[in-house]
């Protein structure tokens, strides 16, 4: 009975660590809200970093080149396959092997049907990395050219929210908190607001808590007591 009792007790002890490192990943392909950073954590950032911040979209599979290059058709110039540095290129499916679409862009330029956004596939030529639309390739760049991995795509129309800082005038820190739409700020939804460290260590905003350890005028140390109330 003993015996049995430990074996049910460790087998639900794997059981819960699993679920806790499966809740930890990123989920893929679905709807989410995403808070950066943790609750709880200790976070250090520099004067107009994003200290809390809070978005609506998906974790996708995606490319993100780190250079910005075109190629031309070489019939009649008639169209053009561009990619730009620093955008993501993603799976629209994580099963889809069409190859990876743009998210912020139209990469497909033509004189003939317009603009359009077309998927791209990543080739590996002789050791190094290039993107391709059927036979037309952006010239092969070394592998390191090119980020890997889960991103967070915005979500059309979402709303998101964050809290940067703005540095330190004598007791006071001055922070800019502002809301987005589809990733870009809109300046009716931008604010200030200022924390008295003589009137306590806490700043809250728009339902965030936030408590600092620490500050200078050009960085914060600071962990999460409460995200953005939804």
């Amino acid at each position: 009975m003993m015996k049995r009792l430990v074996a049910t007790l460790a087998g639900g002890c794997m059981l819960l660590a699993g679920v806790a490192a499966h809740a930890a990943e990123k989920v893929m392909y679905q709807e989410t809200t995403d808070n950066k950073p943790e609750v709880g954590v200790n976070t250090t950032v520099y004067l107009g970093d994003r200290m809390l911040e809070q978005r609506r979209g998906q974790w996708q599979e995606c490319i993100v080149p780190k250079f910005s290059d075109q190629k031309t058709t070489p019939i009649m110039a008639v169209a053009v396959l561009v990619v730009k540095a620093g955008e993501p290129l993603c799976k629209s499916d994580p099963k889809s092997k069409g190859g990876y679409y743009p998210k912020t862009y139209k990469n497909w330029i033509t004189l003939r049907y317009g603009d359009m956004v077309n998927p791209v596939k990543l080739k590996d030529k002789s050791g190094n990395y290039s993107l391709c639309m059927s036979s037309i390739c952006i010239a092969p760049r070394n592998k390191d050219q090119f980020e890997s991995g889960p991103y967070f795509i915005y979500s059309s129309n979402s709303f998101q929210q964050t809290i940067e800082y703005a540095g330190r005038n004598g007791e006071n820190l001055k922070f800019t908190y502002s809301e987005f739409t589809d990733g870009y700020a809109r300046q009716a939804f931008t604010r200030e607001f200022q924390v008295d460290l003589t009137q306590g260590k806490v700043a809250a905003y728009k339902g965030a808590i936030i408590e600092i350890e620490s500050a200078t005028n050009s960085s914060i140390t600071y962990k999460v007591v409460r995200n953005f109330q939804q």
